[in-house]
């Protein structure tokens, strides 16, 4: 049995023996093969990512594998080899790529070049404006990163920007070049799709889905329901027999998310005739609510039925793809005879995207007011807008969610107060109660897990006081609410646990009130239930500055108390995003953000992510 085990045991050995000597006949074969490289040279000796680079030398192999050969630039490995050979490399600059010298490893020998090759920070576009945006408008394009084409006294006659067209591109002309922003008029052939700006032959950047839109113009006789005391006469070419209280409706579908404006060709022979235009989600509310003032405009008195006057209408925010309703009301306010005729009705793109919208819920006649965005359809988030975005911080839509990014040297460099974060705020206002719901998620490596003070969104008493009555933040790594009654030091509560990499949901459901009748209630997780927060205050004081009575904050604008530039009224008002003042860069996406005024049935059900 032992000389068994002997004669086993010597097998082993012998293996192992003819395996090692195997390896080290294939490193020296690998090594005589693929000698150590030199390095004579290389051309440019500073570039932007993308920009070719060619390394000359000797030894550099024939072929080229990832195994093999392997180019740094400052550490940072390329991504891109346009050629290789024996004596000559062309590879291109890496996005990231550090100053430093150039590092190459032919096999296991590796040779890093005398000289430094200085990196350049490429540019970046972080946004567009409008969007979306008329064939023929002026197209702003916001980014970083420019001073370099403006210190190279790039003309603007060699920056081409390419929009998409029918077949193929079309080119745009750039009017304007500044440090972080970029004009250009959008030809009048192009098409919704991405598009690309090249400064030069020193670097080319691809911008955002750009979202064209056209006039639309409504067929008459296509219209959903019409009636009145008079049903109105209709052809394919006018509206008429009118009188008070007429009214037409017409169904379309939103072609693109923003804000629009709806315009009339009208004409009449009478004075004190009038149209009001809305549009809703709902027939039956476009009937029943409140007519909206804002929306009628007179009929001007042409002197007969045929000579038309345009009158414009909204803006109105509507969300691409959903299904809406425009209403025409016609209205005498003297008599009940013959109002006017209509040849024309179209829905137009308004010129001003950051105006605030006649139907801010998207609903015209909603008994509750919502404010909400899923980041789904272009680059637009209203109804909600920037608080404030200080580059190099910016606020922008990435993968249909909305990113938020703090950096904090920007900060250290002239602590002025709006580069604390980035923020995103409407015009939410409440005097009692209101609910926010969201989903934000933390991305690996871009959030801190150990820092503290992060604020993600807030419930901020706009108005005398000026100041947050309460804030969900992250400190390490764990969600909390604070709220407080005062300037004062805030009630703090622990929501739970987070981790990166992962989204979670939250709903936030807050009643200002003094004197035991405020109180809060939070949410956190993937199935959330209205009977089960993982917080409830209970009875509480919530809000502050001056009120009506104990469960209503003042916002009549009458109180001799409170004047100045912070205003004479008092409410709560929303913002969403990061309010920091960190010393390391932070990263956060939010998606379906929703706030609501007030407290209507169901208003869980209406904010649930």
């Amino acid at each position: 049995m032992k000389i068994y085990h002997t004669l086993i045991t010597w097998l082993v050995l012998a293996l192992a023996a003819m395996t090692v000597a195997s390896c080290s006949d294939d490193d020296d074969e690998a090594a005589m093969r693929y000698p150590a490289p030199t390095i004579t040279g290389f051309s440019p000796s500073e570039g932007l990512p993308t920009n070719i680079v060619t390394i000359t030398g000797t030894e550099f192999g024939s072929s080229r594998t990832e195994r093999v050969g392997r180019v740094y630039f400052g550490g940072v490995e390329a991504t891109e080899y346009v050629s290789w050979s024996d004596n000559e490399i062309q590879v291109r600059v890496p996005d990231g790529g550090v100053s430093g010298p150039i590092t190459l490893w032919v096999w296991k020998n590796h040779v890093e070049t005398a000289e430094e090759f200085t990196c350049i920070p490429g540019a970046e576009i972080t946004g567009i404006s409008p969007s979306p945006a008329f064939p023929g408008a002026t197209l702003e394009v916001s980014g970083r990163n420019f001073q370099y084409f403006i210190d190279k006294q790039l003309p603007l006659e060699d920056i081409d920007v390419e929009f998409t067209a029918e077949k193929g591109t079309t080119r745009g002309k750039v009017t304007a070049l500044s440090v972080s922003s970029l004009s250009v008029e959008i030809p009048v052939d192009a098409k919704r799709g991405t598009f690309t700006v090249a400064f030069g032959e020193y670097q080319t950047v691809t911008g955002p889905e750009l979202v064209l839109v056209g006039d639309m113009t409504f067929t008459l006789t296509d219209f959903v329901e019409k009636g009145g005391d008079t049903d109105p006469t209709v052809s394919e070419s006018v509206i008429e027999s009118t009188r008070n209280g007429s009214y037409i409706i017409y169904e379309f579908v939103a072609p693109a998310t923003g804000l629009f404006d709806v315009y009339t060709m009208a004409a009449t022979n009478r004075e004190d005739s009038y149209l009001n235009v809305n549009i809703g989600e709902s027939i039956t509310a476009l009937k029943t609510g409140t007519l909206n003032e804002n929306l009628t405009r007179p009929m001007v008195n042409g002197g007969n039925w045929t000579t038309d006057s345009r009158a414009d209408y909204g803006p109105f925010y509507l969300t691409e793809g959903k299904t809406y309703y425009l209403m025409i009301m016609f209205i005498r306010t003297v008599d009940n005879s013959w109002v006017g005729n209509v040849h024309e009705v179209g829905l137009t793109l308004s010129a001003d995207q950051n105006a605030t919208p006649e139907n801010p819920s998207g609903d015209a006649a909603a008994d509750y007011v919502l404010y909400a965005q899923d980041f789904n359809s272009g680059t637009s988030y209203l109804p909600f807008r920037d608080g404030w975005a200080y580059a190099p911080s910016y606020i922008k839509i990435v993968d249909q969610a909305l990113e938020f990014y703090y950096n904090h040297e920007a900060l250290e460099q002239d602590n002025i107060r709006q580069r604390r974060g980035c923020e995103i705020t409407c015009d939410f206002h409440t005097t009692t109660e209101g609910w926010y719901g969201f989903r934000f998620y933390l991305p690996e490596g871009k959030f801190p897990m150990d820092e503290s003070g992060i604020i993600i969104a807030q419930i901020f008493g706009q108005g005398c006081k000026n100041s947050w009555a309460g804030h969900l933040s992250i400190d390490n790594g764990v969600l909390k609410l604070s709220h407080r009654r005062a300037l004062i030091d805030p009630t703090v509560e622990e929501l739970g646990r987070l981790e990166t990499g992962k989204w979670y949901s939250v709903i936030v459901h807050f009643k200002a009130g003094r004197n035991g009748k405020g109180r809060l209630w939070a949410w956190l997780g993937d199935n959330l239930t209205e009977s089960s927060p993982v917080y409830d205050s209970g009875s509480c004081d919530f809000g502050f500055a001056h009120w009506i009575d104990d469960e209503t904050l003042d916002d009549t604008g009458t109180n001799p108390e409170c004047t100045g530039y912070k205003g004479t009224y008092d409410a709560l008002g929303c913002k969403f995003g990061l309010y920091v003042s960190n010393t390391v860069d932070i990263t956060i996406r939010f998606d379906d953000i929703k706030a609501l005024e007030g407290n209507p049935s169901g208003a869980f059900d209406i904010v649930k992510p």
